[in-house]
């Protein structure tokens, strides 16, 4: 395909392999539908301004509704969604693919179209959030009685429930719900009407643009608004801070499902075996969440290093950022869901659990109770209930050892 805007400055096409390589064709396919829409809007600001036909203009509408429906393969040499678009449309209603770069760059229109994606993505992710709460919930009012230990420094800390557990995590991720949410405001700034870097001559109707693609206001700077992308960290930050939660929760699920805890036995559905050792039942699909943190990490820091690289206006450098956020908010989407299932069907060892909260579990109350009923200070009573604690993991503990230990406190 013919790129509609070279055979000016440049007399000789682009070398196919750099074409290639420079492409973003492999990965405009995230971006299609908000793409559309911007070239939508832009169009209608053409007629509202008198540039093209009202008549032309719903042909060239019906023509984008068509590529939406249809989705064509953008071919790998073709540099990017932008280019394909106004080709299809110079080719089907030439008075307005011939207009549709007027006052109207692929700087301010990717933006656009970023911004759009992105808080369409936010807000599933953050029903996918929910979803997985509300499983985490649910299991945990099943559990309300389950009897599980809790632990600091992997040593067993005190008596809790299984119930207890989970709400923890429920509460963690509706943490990220909000910090998700907290991200799309610097979403809702409209670049449209920036054109490539400084504002264009054409009197285009930025508050219009704005509100029919659902932004809540313009920008007011148009380098800023063209080339900074400053809008994408606190989106991966905030997709960070779920995969945090996730790994940990994964982390713990892998541990109890061990023989070493065996607290818990992963859904077959979830688990693998091995090819040669058949006893095996492997926590795979947690083990694979474990490594969310680390990917989603690498994706901030990929992004942030393009980012901090960059002086200001628009370079194609930018182009390599986008695909990082769609991968992050995949990887958190795939994950949670499957997580929401897991929860709702990995298997109990209520015995084994309960054994495990047994003395000295629960030592801090008897330290409590010798502070609150015996009025010792609690100092003191910390080192008895430890003496106590001591005598039981050595199997010593018998009334003449417990007379003995309180003696030596008075």
């Amino acid at each position: 395909m013919e790129a509609p805007h070279r055979g000016g400055m440049l007399k000789r096409p682009m070398d196919e392999k750099a074409a290639i390589y420079t492409s973003s064709a492999s990965f405009d396919h995230e971006i299609i539908e908000a793409t559309v829409y911007v070239n939508a809007a832009h169009i209608k600001a053409l007629a509202k301004l008198g540039v093209i036909s009202q008549t032309a203009a719903l042909d060239a509408l019906q023509e984008l509704k068509s590529f939406v429906e249809k989705r064509p393969q953008i071919p790998a040499t073709v540099e990017d969604v932008h280019i394909f678009l106004e080709s299809l449309v110079s080719r089907s209603v030439p008075e307005v693919g011939e207009m549709l770069a007027l006052g109207k760059s692929r700087n301010d229109a990717v933006v656009a179209a970023i911004k759009i994606e992105a808080k369409r993505r936010i807000y599933g992710t953050s029903l996918t959030l929910l979803n997985t709460v509300e499983s985490l919930l649910q299991r945990s009012l099943a559990e309300a009685e389950t009897v599980f230990p809790v632990y600091t420094h992997l040593q067993r800390a005190a008596p809790a429930t299984f119930g207890f557990l989970l709400q923890a995590y429920a509460v963690r991720f509706l943490r990220g719900v909000h910090h998700l949410l907290e991200a799309v405001k610097p979403l809702e700034e409209s670049p449209l009407g920036s054109a490539a870097v400084a504002g264009t001559s054409v009197p285009l109707d930025r508050k219009y643009l704005a509100e029919i693609l659902g932004f809540k206001t313009a920008s007011v700077n148009a380098l800023e608004a063209t080339a900074a992308r400053d809008f994408l960290i606190p989106v991966l930050s905030a997709l960070l801070q779920t995969s945090l939660v996730l790994s940990s929760f994964a982390e713990e699920l892998v541990l109890y499902c061990s023989d070493e805890f065996g607290f818990l036995t992963m859904p077959d559905e979830y688990s693998a075996t091995s090819s040669i050792m058949p006893q095996k039942r492997n926590p795979v699909v947690a083990e694979i969440m474990r490594t969310k943190v680390g990917e989603i990490l690498g994706l901030l820091c990929s992004v942030s290093m393009i980012l901090g690289r960059q002086p200001s206006g628009y370079s194609l450098d930018l182009q390599q950022t986008t695909p990082k956020l769609w991968k992050a908010f995949e990887e958190i989407q795939t994950s949670m869901s499957l997580l929401g299932e897991i929860v709702k069907d990995v298997r109990i060892n209520a015995e084994k659990a309960l054994r495990a909260c047994g003395p000295p579990a629960a030592a801090v109350e008897v330290a409590n109770h010798l502070t609150l009923s015996k009025k010792l200070p609690f100092r003191k009573a910390h080192q008895i209930a430890g003496k106590i604690s001591a005598a039981i993991a050595s199997g010593g503990l018998d009334d003449h050892t417990l007379k003995q230990i309180f003696s030596e406190h008075g």
